[in-house]
């Protein structure tokens, strides 16, 4: 694997070191670790966890734009989600649904829910409905590389 090429899927806290997308020669790796070494964005030689990088070289997949799917209310007793869709950089794609953590508490306040909790897997909580709010929340997701397994593909 040494002076093979792989591509950083995220940073992590490492974000002054690797950018995620950029593609890294592999300098030395510690496989009792998982641990690789690479000349950093700033030159200098560091080790990082294997588990942040592409190994077979291959791209990520980036968020390349989103759009409400539903209207968004301001009423402050709605109980509903908002629907968003993302175009991503491979031409898929994907979908998902925000709540407000004031709409999620609305919601499990009704008297007749059943069951009385839930789990959605591609569901997001968002401050608000602020456009600001909610690129701020995908693009963080994006760049953890966690926006695809909060997102279901949009068949």
């Amino acid at each position: 694997m040494i002076n093979k090429n792989i591509v950083c899927r995220t940073p992590g806290v490492y974000s002054e070191g690797i950018t995620r997308g950029k593609s890294y020669q592999v300098i030395d790796i510690n496989a009792d670790e998982d641990m690789v070494r690479l000349k950093c964005d700033n030159g200098r030689l560091k080790w990082f966890p294997l588990s942040h990088f592409n190994v077979n070289s291959e791209g990520v997949i980036d968020l390349i734009s989103w759009k409400f799917d539903d209207e968004v209310s301001n009423d402050p007793n709605e109980i509903n989600w908002i629907e968003i869709s993302m175009k991503m950089s491979d031409g898929s794609e994907r979908w998902c649904i925000l709540y407000t953590p004031e709409r999620l508490r609305n919601l499990l306040q009704q008297p007749n829910i059943y069951p009385t909790g839930l789990h959605i897997k591609h569901m997001i909580v968002v401050k608000s409905y602020n456009i600001e709010d909610k690129q701020s929340v995908l693009d963080y997701l994006n760049q953890e590389d966690e926006l695809i397994g909060a997102t279901l593909p949009l068949t």
